[in-house]
């Protein structure tokens, strides 16, 4: 029997009170609706193993533990988790996420397990743990990460657990562990590791796993101080050995006395050796010379992250690239020239190539047509996007991407 309010005796009415409650309840109702796919029992959302590939819509604002692992999922986008302010628990590992968007965990101030392990990975964006203060336990592990930027782990001040283990790691800017204070495991394990920031782990006094075997450690007067860090701790960080130069290669660092850490040449005790990532860096797998980022044939299924903000032309042809999702170029505003031809690509976001002001030059190839868009052709030859008006900078104007300022071929 419906409830409504109205005149006559007051057993035929219903109290504000109760239609407040009423209401309530309605929108608990519809806020606990659970994603296709995927199964809901109290505040746990598990839609692992269902082929997804994309963040599911509609997730209820009171899940606490989402499963997305072991799906397709390529990319996470800043607002694929916006409003889940009560989770606490997110499951991403055994996917094929290519890139994290900035933002993308903002609203998870009370998040503290993150699995991200087993991904395609190759960068992490500064400040991406900015609001996670509750963040204890982070396993970025197996993944093709090249770099950890100064800023990575800034306000993720709570992390006892770190995972960096088995990824293609190269490059620690200085600093990049220094907010990590209450630290109690890290490992960096399995990577491309040659030389590390002087007093790096310094300030991690609760440390009680530590692993950095299997690097490439390069043993001159730049690394002297790890040795004598390592003795300190002879607990922890066992196998970590030097790579070279030759007469210390097999040796354990721990063993190695101060006097046998050289740097031979002119000047070289004096340079330190530093990486710089805070505008974009090449990718490992690419060429960069004069503006020009030249990826070709690289094998890529994604577009790359953290590229150089300066680039005025990028070469992505002859991979392949499966999508162009929203704003992949937006932060690069100097991009003259962008050659996506010889791809895959069945799919390109509208803003895709938003605010690109300086574009004259855009080769997408053939974009070949998803299912269920309604064209018999092998191709679709009317992808629209927006692109800078020719006419007036600062709007925007929508064009069939083959007719883009240059024809695809």
């Amino acid at each position: 029997m419906a409830l409504t309010p109205g005149r006559g005796s007051s057993a035929g009415r219903v109290r504000p009170e109760l239609w407040m409650l009423l209401w309530a309840a309605a929108w608990r109702l519809g806020a606990s609706a659970c994603p296709a796919l995927c199964t809901c029992t109290g505040t746990t959302v598990d839609c692992h193993g269902t082929g997804l590939q994309a963040i599911p819509k509609n997730i209820p604002r009171n899940t606490e533990r989402l499963e997305l692992n072991g799906n397709n999922i390529t990319r996470i986008h800043k607002n694929d988790f916006a409003g889940l302010k009560q989770l606490r628990v997110l499951q991403l590992m055994e996917n094929q996420i290519g890139a994290v968007e900035r933002g993308a965990f903002d609203d998870m101030k009370e998040l503290e397990r993150l699995r991200l392990n087993r991904n395609q990975l190759h960068m992490l964006p500064e400040l991406l743990f900015q609001n996670n203060q509750a963040l204890s336990r982070l396993d970025l592990s197996e993944n093709a990460i090249q770099a950890i930027p100064r800023k990575a782990f800034r306000g993720a001040t709570d992390l006892k657990n770190l995972q960096l283990d088995k990824n293609q790691i190269s490059c620690i800017e200085e600093g990049a562990f220094r907010a990590l204070r209450g630290l109690e495991v890290l490992t960096l394990n399995n990577n491309n590791i040659t030389t590390i920031p002087v007093s790096s782990f310094n300030h991690m006094p609760k440390l009680r796993t530590f692993r950095l075997h299997s690097n490439h450690l390069f043993c001159d007067c730049h690394l002297a101080w790890l040795s004598q860090w390592l003795r300190q701790r002879p607990t922890i960080g066992l196998f970590t050995q030097c790579s070279g130069p030759a007469s210390l290669r097999g040796l354990n660092v721990a063993e190695v006395q101060k006097s046998e850490f050289s740097c031979s040449g002119p000047g070289e005790a004096g340079r330190v050796p530093t990486c710089t990532l805070s505008s974009g860096s090449c990718p490992a797998m690419c060429t960069c010379s004069n503006g020009i980022v030249d990826c070709r044939g690289k094998g890529l299924t994604a577009i790359p992250a953290n590229l150089p903000e300066t680039m005025t032309e990028i070469r992505l042809e002859l991979n392949g690239i499966k999508s162009i999702p929203p704003g992949a170029f937006s932060p690069y505003r100097k991009l003259r020239r962008i050659d996506l031809s010889n791809n895959q690509i069945a799919e390109i976001a509208p803003d895709a190539f938003q605010g690109l002001r300086s574009l004259n030059s855009l080769h997408t190839g053939p974009v070949t047509c998803p299912h269920g868009t309604g064209t018999h052709s092998s191709h679709c030859r009317d992808f629209a996007v927006a692109v800078p008006s020719r006419n007036d900078p600062g709007a925007m104007f929508e064009e069939a991407v083959p007719r883009i300022l240059y024809s695809a071929s």
